[in-house]
Order: structure tokens, then C-alpha cells, then sequence
């Protein structure tokens, strides 16, 4: 089904469903022969965090010899001598790696100038080799080792431990900590490693060409997939378990960004590589939720975002913005950041991210993967060959001059072929937000091949899925704003479908209501300031760690106002000008005033539904502000010990109604009370 491609610290709790311990899912075979290897070693210390140095004992049988290494190798015997693989003849000494200083054994000079595009690369304007000191890279103790028979020539599995050592972890607060161990081959050999850029021949441009001159790092699919061990610590600084362990693949990941050292990476659970096939009843990504808002509890596989455009600046942009949209009616993904070490040194953080993916929506939305088909960048992701064709069929009414959809003949048709207020309110948000490198760039959707009974999404209705939307919020420009709508008027086709949907009237309205959601909801200042401040609260101290180690240079807090500064002056800008100018029949801005009483009129704590947004009438009532040229809609939500009783109308016109649902239309500045009435 899916083919082959492509300081102040606000704390992260983890709670799981069932407990996974480190002896269940570790990279071991606790069984003697079953497939003629022998025992593992057995460590006298787990991984963990331990609060001073200790010798480290590894034990077998007396007639076996055991080979360990220290900076990822496979502690083979082929090995010994020839880096940093040993025999095991006596405890080993597991020291703090940062004190005093122990030298770099992967972010060395030599590699890491590798890790970024060669400087006479004829696409240029990629970023500047920076080379870290040994003591801007925090480092861990790993430590694998096997056992061998020389008679018989078996051996055992390799066991995989990371020890971190006193203060190791005191700046990461409660943030995950995650451990991938692999073979320095798997990440450096010319020829073989994902981080590299491999041969000096290997230029030209690495990220549109699918020639053998690309870079490594810039290769994509399962042959560029490398076999890793994934320790995730949590905790806090003091006290670390090991919560999940096991074999995963790895794979670099993005598209420019790939030219950091620090690279972004799919990270897959697959039984082929001998860890677990996918990973049940655990909370990986503390926000993920399900479309019934129950965690997301079953993963196949997951990103570590490097930040994408925003890698050096913030990391936090995506996950904010898509953190603020993550009520509206397309799907978007929850993440959180987590500290990764890769071979024992510290390799920054990044945005523990969904991944979207036939498993994913099967796990969000409850359809059945076989039977989803997505299609990304131009691209079939999910589905059978052949089937980007409904794809292409879809997009044909975008053609304005045979699918009229000022016709609502041809919007109706339209409407059982995609979510209709999924696409609304998916345009509104791109364009609020000012999202540069889309359309053309950066979109996704799916659908179901077939309905399925019961599953309000199996519909076979397209959906958008929102993803990478950093480079917006005037990103590039100091946060200046501009009209969004400037380039969607222009002849660029990748606007054409909203074009034409917006000469019906009944988009019209479902579009700029969005809009007016948005406004008034997603980034009213009274919801995005405290939740741009709690992540830049958060961000800020794991970002001066990052760039002590990969940059250099921090300009965090700069970017962050940036933001700010963007999201004061949309507002203005949109409802004063942008709107007005490109919707003529659009009417009067008017204030909107909800309340909920019961039948004597006492206020009622409870809640209420405009457009699709729920909001709170906890302390009262609520306030908003939309235009008279298109009704809204309310629906009234139940409240325990009452129903529905009336509306109370000032300023509007009922247009339909039905019971606890009704669109009313703007006369002045429109008051609605509902009332309810006792049992």
C-alpha cells in the first residue's frame, strides 16, 4: 500500500498507559539458542543517570570472551585495535565526560565540517561550517558489548547502555531525553553514513537531484535507513528512568535543512531491525490526541524536527502556530522538545513531532490504513499506483471556465468530494498566518478508497493536513505584515481552487467566518500571548544550549518579538483593510456579545459553539467581532440538569433555525442570550 520514499522551564509530565520496561523491550535475546547465539552480557549498571562515577562491571560465562566499545562501534573482535573497540578484561571506569573534558569522538573537526554541503557546491548559500570545542558538546557514556564463543564461533546480542554522570542533565529540567546509539559506519563512512555529504563528487544540488551525485544526507528512502538503539529517559534532573528501549530505523529527514549539522529525522519502530514493530499503549507525545480527543497512544513512527527554516533561530514557530490551530477542522501535529544524544554526545534538541503517515491517521482518525490514500508535495504517499489520479481529478475544479463553482451545482459536487469546511478553514489559517512556502510547497490531504460504516471520516471526502508552517508570521522580514491576498489574486495555480470557490457565496461565508475564528479565538492576544509566552519560556534556555554547540550565536529572543509584532499588526491590518478590500459584499464590522442564562436569569456556566469553535461562557459571556455581510451560526451545548429553552436576540435576525442550532444575521452590534430552562 505505501510505496518506498520519502532556566525557566514549563515542564513535560509523561503519563503512560502501561508500564514498558527496559528488560522488555531491550536489545537483547534473554533466550539461550534460539537462533544460535549465545546469552548476552549481563551490565552491573542499567542505563540511567547516576550521581557519581562508577566502575562498570560486564559478566559472562568464564569460558567467553566479551568485546565492548565506547563510541557506537559494534564491539566486534574484527575491531579490536582498530578504534574504540576493546576486550573486556577488567571494570570499566564510567566517568563524567564533561569534567574534565573528554575529546569529541563524533563531532570531531574532520567530521563535522562533513556534516554540511562542500563550500564550493555551485547552488551556495548554505550555512558556514561551524566546528565545536570539546566543551561545547555535552557528552554521555555509551557502552555496548557482545559475547563470544571462539570455539563455536556464536555470539550473543549486543546490549546497549547510556550512563549519564552527576550534573549531566540539570539544564534539561523535565524535558525527554532521548539516546540513539549506532554504528559510527551508519552515520560518517563516505559511502554509507546518513550524516555526511559523502564524496567530493557528490555536489550540484542536493535536494532536487535524485542522481548518485546527490549528498548522502540529502538521500531519501528505505536504503538510506540506518539501525539505531533509542533509550528515552524522563524525568527531571535529578531522577532519570529508562522509559522505553529498543531498536528503531533512522532516516534524515527535511529539505533544505538537511544542510545543518544538526538534521532532522524520522525515526521508525520496525521488528526487521529487532525492536518492536510499532509502539502500543504508550504516551510518546504528551498533546497527541485522537479525533476523539483521547491521547494518541499508538505509534509507528515519529519525527525529531530540527526546526526546518526556523533550526537556528527559535525551533518553536511550527509548533506554536500549529499549536493554536489544533481545534480547527483540519489535522495538525502535536509536539514537544526533547533533548537527543547521538553516540553519547549531545546533539542539540528538537521538536519530538506526529508523523503523518497511512498508520497515523489510522490511529487518529480510527479508518482503516489499507484504505487511506494521501498524497504530499506533488506526490502519492499513501495508496496504490494509479490512485493520484483522484487526486489530479479533484484539483480539475480548480477549472473555473468548466467548473463554475459560482454554479451551486458544481459546489454541491464538489462538497462530496472534500470536507468543505476543512478546506475553509484551512486556507483562512495559511493565509492569517502569512505562510510563505506554501501552497506550492509544504501541503498534504487525504481521504478513505471507500466509506467505511460508522466513521464520520471514512467518508472518502479529501481532508488537509497542515505541517511546516514556520516560515510565516513575516518569518524572514522582522515580522512585517503584508495582504495575503495579494498573491492569491495573481495567476499562481496553486491558488486556482480557492479562487474559484470563493465566487460562491456559501464558501464565502464558511471562508471569511474562519477567518473572523481566528481573529477572535486561535490568536485573540488573550490566547496566543500566554501560550507564545509559556513556549518561549520554555524554549529559551534549551535554544542557548543548541546554539553554544551547533551556531555560536543566539538571536531567540529577537525572533520571538518578531512574532509578536506580527500578531498585533494582522489584526488591525485584516479587519480594517485586507478583508474589506478583497470582499466588497462583506458589511460592517459588528460586535458580537454570547451569554447563557437560565429561565430567571441567573448566568450559567457553560459553553457555546460559533461556526465550529467552541468557546467558554464560564465567567459570564464572551465578546467577538464579525462581519454583517454573512450570518453566523450558533449551537447551543448541553449542560447537565437543563435544556434548551430560546434565544434572545438583539442587533440580529434568526435566518434558520433548528431547536438548539440557528445562523443569524448582523443588523448592529448583535446580543444573544440563550436560555435554558430546568428538567
Amino acid at each position: 500500500m505505501k510505496k518506498a520514499r520519502k532556566a525557566a522551564v514549563f515542564p513535560l509530565v509523561f503519563f503512560f498507559c502501561c508500564f514498558l520496561s527496559c528488560n522488555e523491550l531491550k536489545d537483547t535475546d534473554s533466550n539461550n539458542n534460539n537462533s544460535g547465539r549465545i546469552r548476552p552480557p549481563v551490565f552491573s549498571k542499567e542505563s540511567g543517570l547516576y550521581s557519581k562515577p562508577f566502575e562498570l562491571t560486564i559478566t559472562t560465562k568464564e569460558e567467553y570472551t566479551i568485546y565492548y566499545s565506547i563510541d557506537g562501534s559494534e564491539p566486534l573482535p574484527s575491531k579490536a585495535g582498530k578504534g574504540r573497540v576493546f576486550k573486556y578484561t577488567s571494570p570499566i571506569k564510567i566517568i563524567d565526560r564533561n569534567n574534565p573534558v573528554q575529546s569529541n569522538l563524533l563531532a570531531t573537526p574532520e567530521n563535522s565540517e562533513k556534516f554540511y554541503p562542500h563550500k564550493d557546491d555551485p547552488v551556495g548559500g548554505y550555512p558556514v561550517p561551524y566546528i565545536p570545542g570539546d566543551a561545547r558538546v555535552p557528552k554521555a557514556t555509551v557502552i555496548r558489548a557482545a559475547v563470544f564463543d571462539a570455539s563455536s564461533g556464536r555470539q550473543s546480542d549486543i546490549v546497549t547502555m547510556t550512563y549519564f554522570i552527576s550534573g549531566n542533565l540539570d539544564a534539561y529540567a523535565s524535558h525527554p531525553v532521548m539516546s540513539f546509539v549506532t554504528d559510527p559506519y551508519n552515520l560518517i563512512d563516505e559511502d554509507y553514513g546518513i550524516l555526511v555529504r559523502g564524496k567530493d563528487t557528490n555536489r550540484g544540488n542536493a535536494y532536487l537531484s535524485e542522481t548518485n551525485t546527490v549528498y548522502n544526507f540529502a538521500r531519501k528512502g528505505e536504503e538510506w535507513e540506518r539501525a539505531a538503539v533509542m533509550e528515552l529517559f524522563t524525568g527531571d534532573a535529578v531522577n532519570r528512568k529508562v522509559s522505553l528501549s529498543t531498536k528503531v530505523g533512522l532516516r534524515v529527514r527535511g529539505w533544505t535543512s538537511r544542510a545543518n549539522a544538526q538534521k532532522s529525522f524520522n525515526v521508525y519502530f520496525r521488528q526487521e531491525h529487532g525492536g518492536i514493530n510499532n509502539l502500543k499503549d504508550f504516551i510518546l507525545i504528551p498533546g497527541a490526541v485522537q479525533a476523539n480527543g483521547k491521547p494518541v497512544t499508538v505509534y509507528k513512527s515519529f519525527m525529531l524536527r530540527n526546526g526546518g527554516n526556523d533550526t537556528e533561530q527559535t525551533k518553536l514557530y511550527d509548533v506554536f502556530i500549529q499549536k493554536m490551530f489544533r481545534n480547527r477542522e483540519f489535522t495538525t501535529q502535536a509536539a514537544v522538545p526533547c533533548v537527543v544524544y547521538l553516540n553519547g554526545e549531545y546533539w542539540g534538541f528538537y521538536n519530538m513531532q506526529e508523523r503523518y503517515s497511512d498508520n497515523h491517521t489510522e490511529y487518529k482518525y480510527g479508518v482503516n490504513r489499507n484504505n487511506v490514500i494521501s498524497f504530499d508535495n506533488n506526490e502519492l504517499d499513501d495508496g496504490n499506483k494509479g490512485e493520484e489520479s483522484l487526486f489530479w481529478d479533484m484539483m480539475e475544479y480548480a477549472n473555473q471556465s468548466r467548473y463554475p463553482m459560482s454554479s451551486n451545482e458544481n459546489y454541491a459536487a464538489f462538497r462530496e468530494i472534500f470536507d468543505i469546511q476543512n478546506f475553509a478553514e484551512y486556507f483562512a489559517a495559511n493565509l492569517y498566518i502569512n505562510n510563505v512556502d506554501w501552497p506550492g510547497n509544504n501541503y498534504r490531504l487525504w481521504r478513505t478508497r471507500v466509506k467505511e460504516q460508522g466513521n464520520i471520516y471514512g467518508d472518502t471526502k479529501w481532508r488537509w493536513q497542515m505541517f511546516d508552517t514556520e516560515f510565516s508570521m513575516g518569518y524572514y522580514k522582522g515580522g512585517l505584515i503584508r495582504d495575503p491576498f495579494d498573491e492569491a489574486n495573481t495567476a499562481n495555480q496553486n491558488y486556482e481552487l480557492f479562487r474559484n470557490l470563493l465566487t460562491n457565496s456559501g464558501f464565502r461565508r464558511l471562508f471569511i467566518n474562519a477567518m473572523m475564528d481566528i481573529y477572535n479565538i486561535d490568536f485573540h492576544p488573550d490566547n496566543y500571548i500566554p501560550e507564545l509566552t509559556v513556549l518561549a519560556d520554555t524554549y529559551r534556555p534549551l535554544m542557548a544550549d543548541y546554539s553554544e554547540r551547533f551556531t555560536g550565536w543566539n538571536v531567540f529572543d529577537e525572533v520571538v518579538n518578531n512574532a509578536k509584532k506580527y500578531l498585533q499588526n494582522i489584526r488591525i491590518a485584516l479587519v480594517d483593510n485586507y478583508l474589506p478590500k478583497q470582499f466588497p459584499d462583506i458589511g460592517e464590522l459588528k460586535t458580537v456579545t454570547l451569554y447563557a442564562k437560565d429561565e430567571t436569569g441567573a448566568p450559567l456556566g457553560t459553553s457555546i459553539t460559533i461556526n465550529t469553535t467552541k468557546i467558554s461562557l464560564e465567567h459570564g459571556g464572551w465578546q467577538g467581532q464579525y462581519f454583517s455581510g454573512y450570518p453566523i451560526s450558533l449551537t447551543v451545548d448541553s449542560l447537565s440538569g437543563y435544556s434548551f429553552a430560546d434565544w434572545e436576540i438583539t442587533g440580529g435576525v434568526l435566518t434558520k433555525t433548528n431547536e438548539s442550532s440557528a445562523d443569524i444575521e448582523l443588523t448592529g452590534d448583535l446580543t444573544v442570550t440563550v436560555i435554558y430552562k430546568k428538567y
